[in-house]
């Protein structure tokens, strides 16, 4: 039995050894034949770009992922309005941005009824009324136009922060993600008379279809449009070539092997380590909310020629990442996609192209902050002024006590400047340090002032230790309170859950 049992083990690793090799041999040369053939057609390849014809005012609604109902819905503002996504027309790109709100339809407030969905697609021209948070309302007659537009898909599977560098302004990423074309039977039969026979065959009786990855090199071979070309990111300070993967992938849909489409699905997959430049606002510090902000950009075709969309599983990846929250020292707050119009430094004046702004919120994790500087600074200070219950004539004790308080203080701007670059302006630990020593220097004067009195005019010494005793530690937690308060008034949107609610506006 035991014999049996090893010659069937030693056949089927036999088997394995012979025919997996045989198995992908036979893929490679499908791939081989698909990309000899494409190259060799009468053209001298294939370099069309799949387009789709988009019928529109030049612009389209922004929408955003719903993962309770799986599907893109449109996003609204604050006030219910519908947002501007997408712009696709050059002339239109110079007085509308994506983010805009759209107030009216011909003059009546656009709710998305029945009769305004009549007013939107029953008529050509259209008098809109927008609102610009920096130019207010404004109208705009539009005509509904249509352009061949290219879609390229954007898909982030994986996406991790490993450093923020606060002082040097910069963020570390790690990302993997991929751009995608869709070639649909129906308009490019000529690369799917080279599809059939080669990646998708006849096996038997039945169809199959293998599917083709590339690296760089061996893509340029195949003369198909790159589907990331020319799409860069921005503020890009460094990028690790020695940790950057690019991949092409190649999977024939069709209805013969059981889907329901006829497309060929054109993948460019990356994956990179990436140091981001970003602007941080620190007035808060260190009660702050931060955006790292990730732009991508065509920087090749205008945006009536490419368009960029984010997959809904971009979405639920950075949803993902959200949930594990492993930034360390932040917690990630939310994410926000948004369309932007890009103009490089050497287009022409009116010339747009289409583009992503990704902004991961996160906030600072302050329990290090309040319970190793703050809090430590205050119990400095109650000592500091517990020299107004020693009696003013123990001079030497009382000025030991305070000075020893001011040292310690200065001790603690060391730590600050060790972690934020040389700012031109105050964070709020800033100007608590600053009151801190304005404080701190108080009883020492107080000390100086009450043994001078003791001796000439004891009444008045004794009134100004009662007014130390009775108003400087309370006064000091006060102007505490009142810059954190005036701090999450004027830096509503850059102050963390922990002050932003003394804010009057959020």
């Amino acid at each position: 039995m035991r014999k049996k049992f090893k010659t069937f083990i030693n056949l089927f690793v036999l088997f394995f050894v012979i025919f997996y090799p045989v198995k992908s041999s036979a893929s490679s040369l499908r791939c081989n034949l698909f990309v000899d053939t494409l190259s060799s057609l009468e053209s001298g390849g294939y370099e069309f770009r799949p387009t789709t014809p988009v019928k529109n005012f030049g612009f389209d609604f922004k929408y955003i992922y719903d993962p309770k109902t799986n599907e893109f819905i449109k996003q609204k503002d604050e006030n219910g309005n519908f947002l501007v996504g997408k712009i696709n027309n050059l002339d239109l790109a110079k007085s509308l941005k994506s983010g805009n709100s759209i107030i009216k339809l011909n003059g009546e407030k656009y709710i998305a009824d029945k009769k305004q969905n009549k007013i939107y697609s029953e008529n050509d021209k259209i008098k809109f009324e927008f609102f610009d948070h920096e130019k207010g309302k404004f109208i705009l007659d539009l005509e509904r136009k249509t352009e061949m537009i290219t879609d390229v898909l954007l898909d982030i599977t994986d996406i991790s922060i490993n450093e923020i560098n606060i002082k040097k302004g910069f963020y570390d990423m790690h990302i993997v993600y991929d751009y995608s074309l869709i070639f649909n039977k129906e308009s490019h039969k000529k690369l799917w008379d080279v599809i059939d026979g080669t990646m998708l065959f006849k096996r038997g009786d039945n169809w199959s279809y293998t599917t083709c990855k590339f690296t760089k090199e061996e893509f340029k071979k195949s003369t198909l449009v790159d589907p990331g070309n020319g799409i860069v990111f921005l503020n890009v300070a460094k990028k690790d070539k020695d940790l950057i993967d690019v991949y092409y992938y190649l999977t024939p849909y069709s209805e013969k092997v059981g889907n329901d489409r006829n497309s060929l699905y054109l993948e460019k997959k990356i994956e990179g380590v990436y140091l981001i430049r970003d602007k941080f606002n620190l007035r808060s510090f260190p009660f702050d909310k931060q955006k790292l902000s990730l732009t991508i950009v065509d920087d090749q075709y205008r945006l009536f020629q490419r368009q960029i969309h984010p997959t809904s599983n971009t979405f639920e990846s950075l949803q993902n990442y959200i949930d594990k929250n492993d930034i360390s020292g932040w917690n990630i707050k939310d994410f926000q996609f948004d369309n932007i119009q890009h103009q490089n430094p050497f287009f022409q004046e009116k010339d747009f192209a289409d583009g992503l702004k990704l902004d991961l919120i996160i906030e600072r994790k302050h329990g290090y902050y309040i319970f190793k500087v703050i809090i430590p600074i205050v119990l400095i200070l109650m000592i500091c002024w517990s020299v107004v219950w020693i009696h003013p004539r123990e001079l030497e004790s009382r000025l030991t006590i305070t000075i020893v308080c001011l040292l310690s203080l200065i001790a603690y701007n060391f730590v600050i400047d060790e972690e934020l670059p040389k700012l031109e302006y105050l964070t709020v630990l800033d100007w608590i340090i600053l009151v801190s020593y304005f404080y701190a220097a108080i009883p020492n004067f107080l000390t100086i002032a009450s043994f001078r009195f003791f001796k000439t005019n004891e009444q008045l010494s004794i009134k100004l230790e009662n007014y130390g005793k009775k108003y400087g530690p309370t006064s000091y937690v006060l102007i505490i309170f009142v810059i954190i308060l005036i701090n999450a008034n004027l830096n509503p949107e850059n102050s963390s859950a922990l002050i932003s609610w003394m804010a009057a506006r959020q």
